[in-house]
């Protein structure tokens, strides 16, 4: 599945007990008993940060340290190499969306924010850039990323950039749009259905017609058929940005909305509460 949001508990309610492998636990109300299995990978931070010590340095001495549930159990080690370093190490508690603190996950920045004034800038600890360019654009600091595998470390500003420039031009598309959908999912953790309904009334205060669909899974072919000129995505902020290229029409986060309107500073879509 997709994580801890799209558990298939009711497509399972035949069962006596669903158990949902690699995701850290977001309290739900499920139909069955549902067991999380977290999914951990062992390997040792310590190398990739030793190998970046100058790096890090040049970035400042106090550091907000994060990463995803995969390496949450080595997150505590990590600190404790890097205060005998000299650093200053900050780990953020999050929302009741959020099991460990330290952890984000792709719609969840909170442990993050928590911390934000205290820090010079986040490290990230993982692979990919989506979970770090969310820290950036959800938070005023600078975030460098680190790769344990290879040991790769990344400044993200650059990465930042482009991605604004990708998401602007789709705004900017999109301003030229009339007929609007506003995609709901139906899967549990990601449905937004009082977000679609603001996004809908917005919309139409703006002369635009819009109208909500609710669906199982998200993609092109589900939507080509109601002529829509453009999509707002009111489940996971990963699809409007992820899957962008893959839709012929503009696909827009819900937060995006705000700047069909008026302009502003570019917020990041999250999901903050279940």
């Amino acid at each position: 599945t997709y994580g801890a949001c799209d558990v298939a508990d009711e497509e399972m309610s035949f069962c006596d007990c669903l158990v949902h492998f690699g995701h850290a636990e977001i309290p739900m109300k499920f139909v069955i008993p549902v067991i999380f299995m977290e999914v951990y990978d062992n390997i040792d931070l310590i190398p990739s940060l030793e190998k970046n010590l100058d790096f890090l340095e040049k970035k400042g001495k106090n550091i907000g340290l994060t990463t995803t549930v995969q390496h949450i159990l080595e997150l505590k080690n990590a600190e404790r190499f890097l205060k005998n370093r000299g650093f200053n190490i900050y780990i953020g508690k999050g929302t009741r969306r959020i099991k460990y603190d330290g952890q984000i996950l792709g719609c969840n920045f909170s442990v993050c924010k928590s911390i934000e004034d205290k820090v010079d800038y986040f490290l990230y600890i993982g692979t990919g850039y989506f979970h770090p360019l969310g820290i950036t654009l959800n938070t005023k600091k600078k975030v460098v990323a680190i790769d344990p595998y290879t040991g790769k470390i990344v400044d993200m500003e650059n990465e930042k950039t482009k991605l604004l420039k990708k998401r602007y031009a789709v705004i900017e598309k999109a301003k030229e749009a009339e007929r609007f959908g506003v995609i709901v999912s139906r899967k549990k953790g990601q449905f937004r259905m009082k977000e679609a309904l603001n996004i809908k009334k917005d919309l139409e205060k703006i002369g635009k017609k819009a109208y909500i669909l609710i669906t199982g899974e998200i993609y092109p072919e589900k939507f080509r058929g109601f002529n829509f000129d453009a999509c707002v995505i009111s489940a996971c902020p990963r699809i409007a940005i992820d899957d962008q290229p893959r839709y012929e029409k503009p696909i827009l986060t819900v937060t995006e909305v705000n700047l069909l309107k008026e302009t502003g500073e570019y917020r990041f879509d999250e999901i903050g509460g279940i």
